[in-house]
């Protein structure tokens, strides 16, 4: 019997290229002779097959009433979904409610928890309220920008410098350091690009740190920590960082055993405070013995050069084991739901 999987990747937003190069390293990840695995890119309302067992074809119509695709004269639907789409509208919980809705299981988080670690405002306040320790922040939206918002910003945050974020984004788009009053309202703008709301972040000097995790039925994948260290004139973790080369990342993290197991215990504990399921990676500000939460990314990067990948490797899997227990495991919970 041949496993139809549905690999889906692309999306709307700026981290469009970033989901792509995802899906493509993982295809190959997900071949087995008893699987047929259909590449689908979304855009918008375009919705296409674009290839079938790691080969390209002519691009043809996703059918979104039953999500179902043309294959070989037949209409091929899927027993699971694994989807790799950053941003909008995978990682955000749009396009995994429309799974939901149609009864076809997918390896990401439900909808309800997709959404809320999606907005970094909204989910720090939940995870604040259950104990997790985190930087300052401070909420700009175009009305705030009429007051006198960089003076409430400073008595909430301190001095400089800041980190300005769209509050919902990934891959550290739109994402800047100012060290200057001069340079907030520029960085500001430059978030608004991504998000028209947006996080002033207090800064904390630290080792930046961060960590995967997958949780099924049988048992927990807590993956090693990895340390991350930006370089070649990148001030912190940004897109030329993850994606170009500017950082070296080391997994596993050169900190002590009982930080490790700090960072470990307290991903496993954000992963059923928020109830994810699948793989996510949470990232972390380490400072002495105090560890700062950043942000849960429920949709994580699985280019060649991204971080979970590393860690899998580092755990002793390889890639196509870690994806075979995903796969099991978003098959086996949606017959228990």
């Amino acid at each position: 019997m041949i496993m139809n999987i549905a690999l889906v990747y692309g999306g709307n937003s700026s981290e469009r290229e970033i989901s792509i190069l995802s899906g493509k390293h993982m295809a190959g990840h997900l071949l087995a002779g008893d699987r047929a695995v259909f590449e689908i890119d979304i855009y918008g309302d375009r919705w296409k097959l674009v290839a079938v067992n790691g080969q390209d074809i002519p691009p043809a119509d996703v059918d979104k009433n039953g999500f179902t695709v043309p294959w070989q004269s037949e209409r091929i639907s899927f027993d699971v979904v694994v989807l790799m789409i950053h941003g909008t509208p995978g990682e955000d919980g749009l396009f995994i409610a429309y799974l939901e809705m149609m009864g076809i299981p997918h390896t990401a988080c439900p909808a309800r928890t997709a959404l809320l670690a999606f907005d970094k405002l909204a989910c720090k306040a939940y995870l604040r309220g259950n104990g997790i320790n985190m930087a300052r922040e401070f909420r700009v939206t175009e009305q705030t920008l009429a007051g006198p918002w960089q003076q409430q910003a400073a008595r909430a945050l301190g001095p400089m410098p800041w980190f300005v974020k769209p509050v919902a984004g990934g891959s550290s788009f739109g994402v800047s350091r100012v060290s200057e009053p001069s340079e907030l309202l520029p960085a500001v703008e430059y978030a608004m690009k991504e998000d028209h709301v947006v996080m002033i972040e207090e800064f904390i000097q630290g080792i930046e740190v961060t960590n995967g995790i997958m949780k099924t039925a049988e048992r927990e994948f807590l993956l090693p920590v990895t340390e991350i260290i930006p370089g070649n004139g990148c001030e912190f973790f940004d897109y030329k960082a993850k994606y170009e080369g500017a950082s070296m990342e080391i997994t596993p993290a050169r900190i002590t055993p009982e930080m490790t197991s700090l960072v470990q215990q307290t991903t496993s504990g954000i992963y059923d405070n928020l109830m994810c399921r699948g793989l996510i990676r949470v990232d972390y500000i380490l400072r002495g013995t105090d560890l700062y939460f950043l942000e849960v990314n429920t949709l994580p990067g699985m280019t060649q050069k991204s971080l979970v990948p590393q860690e899998i490797l580092a755990s002793g899997m390889t890639l196509r084991e870690f994806m075979d227990h995903l796969i099991r495991s978003a098959i086996d919970e949606h017959k228990r739901i």
